[in-house]
């Protein structure tokens, strides 16, 4: 086996992999159950608000 095609194997295999991960990654970040989790993460690091007063 080549140089040249070890690259082409290595290059090939490593695009597909790549492009499979990101479609993995966005699949489970957009899914609908996933809001509520995102939702409460994001309020995290935000200081509580205050209580409303009657």
């Amino acid at each position: 086996m080549s140089h040249d095609s070890l690259v082409f194997i290595a290059k090939t295999f490593g695009l597909i992999w790549l492009m499979g991960f990101f479609m993995i990654v966005v699949v489970l970040a957009y899914r609908p159950s996933a809001r509520a989790g995102h939702d409460r993460a994001a309020r995290s690091i935000l200081p509580p608000e205050p209580e409303e007063r009657r």
